[in-house]
C-alpha cells in the first residue's frame, strides 16, 4: 500500500490520457539482430487503477529496441538502479503537453544518478499528425532514450498500457513498484521519483 497515490490525484491523472487501440498480441523473444523492438518475459495485467494494482511486486517484462534519437541499442530493464518507463503517442495532445513540460523541467532539474528514464513511443498512427515521433521528440529537446513500440504493439501490451501518457516505475530488482496513467507533470513526477528511489529531483 505504500505505493498508492492519494485518491484525489488518480481520477485527475486518468482523465488526462489518450486511449490506444490495440489487440492483445503474444510476447516475442528479443532477437540478437534488432530490426524492430521486441519484448521478453511475462506480460503485466492491463493497467486500470493504482488501487490494488495486480502488477505491483511482479517482474516487469524486458524490452529491446533502437533509440529513435541515437540509433543505439536500448535494453528497457533496470541496470542496478530503479527505472521509469514512460509511454507516449505522437498524436496524443496529453502526451504532447507532458513531453514539453517534462523536457523543459528535466533540462533544469537532472534526474538523480540512481534513477533511469526510458520512453517508449507507442500507438503510432502517421495519419493522426505530429509524425514521425523521432522528429517530434528531437524538436522538443527530449534527451533520454526512446524506442518505438513494435508494429503489433507488443511493448504497450506487455507493460499493460491502455492509454497514454503512461508510466511504469520499476525497482532496481526488476519488480514493478507502481504504475500511473495520465499527465503527471513535474511535481507529480518528482513525488513519484522520491517514492521509487527515496530521492526527489
Amino acid at each position: 500500500m505504500r505505493w498508492l497515490l492519494p485518491a484525489l490525484i488518480v481520477p485527475m491523472l486518468i482523465a488526462g490520457a489518450c486511449r490506444g487501440d490495440s489487440e492483445q498480441a503474444p510476447l516475442t523473444q528479443a532477437q540478437d539482430v534488432v530490426t524492430e523492438s521486441s519484448v521478453e518475459g511475462r506480460a503485466l495485467a492491463s493497467f486500470e487503477t493504482t488501487e490494488n494494482d495486480s502488477a505491483v511486486g511482479k517482474l516487469a517484462p524486458i524490452a529491446t529496441g533502437l533509440d529513435l534519437l541515437t540509433n543505439e541499442l536500448v535494453r528497457v530493464a533496470p541496470q542496478g538502479r530503479p527505472l521509469v518507463v514512460a509511454f507516449f503517442a505522437h498524436w496524443c495532445p496529453h502526451c504532447q503537453t507532458e513531453v514539453a513540460a517534462l523536457t523543459e523541467w528535466l533540462l533544469a532539474n537532472q534526474l538523480p544518478s540512481n534513477v533511469d528514464l526510458i520512453a517508449i513511443s507507442t500507438f503510432e498512427a502517421p495519419e493522426r499528425g505530429n509524425h514521425p515521433p523521432a522528429r517530434w521528440l528531437k524538436d522538443e529537446g527530449w534527451k533520454h532514450p526512446v524506442i518505438a513500440d513494435s508494429s503489433s504493439l507488443a511493448l504497450s501490451d506487455a507493460f499493460g498500457a491502455m492509454s497514454v501518457p503512461y508510466f511504469v516505475f520499476i525497482e532496481a530488482d526488476g519488480t514493478v513498484a507502481f504504475r500511473i496513467s495520465g499527465n503527471l507533470g513535474p511535481r507529480e513526477l518528482s513525488a513519484a521519483m522520491k517514492r521509487l528511489a527515496g530521492t526527489a529531483i
